[in-house]
C-alpha cells in the first residue's frame, strides 16, 4: 500500500440496468505515503587527483567544457535474493520490488550518467522495466543473464546490464562481448574434474566497445567498459583471483582486436567484485600482479599470468575521497572508501572503478552516502536506500 492511492468509481444505472448515469471517481489521498527521498548526494570537483571543492545539489558534471563522460556501478539487489531471511531489519513493506524499483529508477534518473554498469539486474526487470523506463531518458542498454539453467524461469535469473546514452555513444560493430566464467573453465579444465567444479559458479561480464558520437572525426573518442559481478563466497577466493585475471585477459583481447594494441583504447572496468581493498583481485587490478596470499591449494591458478599491463587504478582511491583517507596515504586499499555494502552482517567495500590512468583522468566523484542516514534504518537497504550496495559515480576526461 505505501505509495498507493484507492480509487472509487461509481455508475449509477436504472432498475432494470438499460441506462447509465453519469460516473463519478474519488481518489483518496496516499494510503501509506512512501517516505521523502535522501538528501541528493553531490559531486566532488576532482583537479589532478586532489578533491578541491563541492559542487552544486544536482549538478552531475563538474566540467562541461572537457571532452569525457560519467559512469555509474550499482548493484540494485535483485528480487530473487531479497527477503525477509535475509534483511529481517529492513521495514516488510521496503523490501519488494514494486518499492524497489521507483527508489532505484529515482536515482538512476537523477545521476544521469553517460554510462552505467548495474549488477543483479533480473532478466524480466530488465526487459519489463529498468530498459523501457531508460529509454524514455535516452539509453540503450545490453543484458547478459547468469548461467544458471537450474534456475528454471529465464526471467528470474540475476546478470549484468550496462545502458549507455545514445545520444553520446554507440557500440562499435563487433564490439558488443559477453564473458560467461563456466565456458572459459570448461574450455580451459575440462580434463581436471575437481577444478572445474570448483570454477563453476555462474558469474558473468560483459565487455562494450563505444564510440562517442560527434560530427568531427577527431572528438570521436572510443571507450571500453567492462561490466562484471565476481563470485560472492568468501570460501572461494581463488575463484574470485580467477575470475578477475580472466575478466582482464578477456579485455586485453578485445582491445587487441579492435586496435591491434592494448594502450590505444581507454578502458573503464566497473562492478561488485566481491573482494575488500587489499585482496587478491582488488591488487591484481590496482597493482597489475599478485602472489596469491593463500597460494594455490586446488591447483585453480596454476596455468594464469597474475598479471596484466593495463595501467589501472581505482577511481575512489586515486583520489582517496572520503573521511578516511589522506593525502600522505600511498597504500590503495586505505584509500577505498570504507564501505560499498552494508548490512548488520558485513559492512565494506566491494564495488570499484578501475580505469586506465594513461588515457584517463578523474574530473569529478559523487561523494559518498551519509553514515547517519545509513543508520538511521539499522542498515542496508532501508526505505530510504533500496539496495544493500551504494552507487558509486565517476567523471572522467580524457587525457588525449
Amino acid at each position: 500500500d505505501v505509495g498507493h492511492m484507492l480509487k472509487l468509481a461509481v455508475t449509477p444505472l436504472s432498475a432494470d440496468g438499460s441506462q447509465k448515469g453519469i460516473a463519478k471517481t474519488l481518489k483518496t489521498n496516499y494510503v501509506i505515503a512512501p517516505p521523502p527521498p535522501p538528501p541528493p548526494r553531490r559531486m566532488l570537483l576532482v583537479r589532478n587527483n586532489v578533491v578541491v571543492s563541492l559542487g552544486k545539489p544536482g549538478t552531475n558534471r563538474t566540467n562541461a567544457n572537457r571532452l569525457g563522460f560519467t559512469l555509474l556501478t550499482y548493484n540494485v539487489l535483485s528480487e530473487i535474493y531479497a527477503t525477509a531471511d535475509a534483511y529481517p531489519y529492513c521495514a516488510a513493506w521496503a523490501l519488494p520490488w514494486n518499492y524497489r524499483r521507483r527508489n532505484i529508477m529515482r536515482e538512476l534518473i537523477n545521476y544521469r550518467a553517460d554510462i552505467m554498469c548495474l549488477q543483479e539486474v533480473q532478466a524480466d526487470h530488465f526487459e519489463n522495466f529498468l530498459e523501457p523506463e531508460l529509454a524514455k531518458y535516452n539509453y540503450a542498454g545490453v543484458h547478459k543473464c547468469k548461467t544458471r539453467e537450474f534456475m528454471g524461469q529465464y526471467g528470474k535469473m540475476d546478470g549484468c546490464a550496462i545502458l549507455y546514452r545514445r545520444d553520446k555513444f554507440q557500440v562499435v560493430p563487433g564490439g558488443q562481448h559477453d564473458v560467461e566464467f563456466n565456458t572459459i573453465a570448461r574450455q580451459r579444465h575440462s580434463n581436471d574434474r575437481n577444478v572445474l567444479n570448483r570454477l563453476l559458479k555462474d558469474n558473468v561480464a560483459q565487455v562494450l566497445l563505444l564510440e562517442m558520437i560527434a560530427p568531427h572525426p577527431a572528438t570521436r573518442r572510443q571507450l571500453l567498459v567492462a561490466n562484471t559481478h565476481i563470485n560472492a563466497s568468501p570460501e572461494f577466493a581463488d575463484v574470485k583471483l580467477w575470475q578477475t585475471q580472466h575478466l582482464v585477459l578477456e579485455i586485453e583481447r578485445m582491445l587487441t582486436q579492435h586496435s591491434g594494441s592494448t594502450s590505444t583504447i581507454p578502458v573503464v572496468a566497473a562492478g561488485d567484485f566481491n573482494s575488500l581493498p587489499g585482496s587478491d583481485p582488488h591488487t591484481l587490478l590496482a597493482n597489475g600482479l599478485v602472489q596469491p596470499e593463500n597460494g594455490d591449494p586446488s591447483g585453480v591458478l596454476a596455468t594464469l599470468p597474475l598479471r596484466h599491463s593495463l595501467p589501472l587504478r581505482s577511481a575512489m582511491a586515486t583520489v582517496g575521497a572520503h573521511a578516511n583517507a589522506s593525502a600522505e596515504s600511498h597504500e590503495l586499499q586505505r584509500m577505498e572508501p570504507p564501505y560499498t555494502n552494508y548490512t548488520t552482517s558485513f559492512v565494506g567495500t566491494l564495488d570499484y572503478i578501475f580505469y586506465t590512468v594513461d588515457r584517463l583522468s578523474v574530473g569529478g566523484l559523487l561523494q559518498m552516502v551519509d553514515d547517519r542516514q545509513v543508520q538511521e534504518h539499522t542498515a542496508l537497504p532501508s526505505p530510504l536506500f533500496s539496495s544493500d550496495h551504494t552507487p558509486l559515480l565517476s567523471e572522467f576526461h580524457f587525457k588525449r
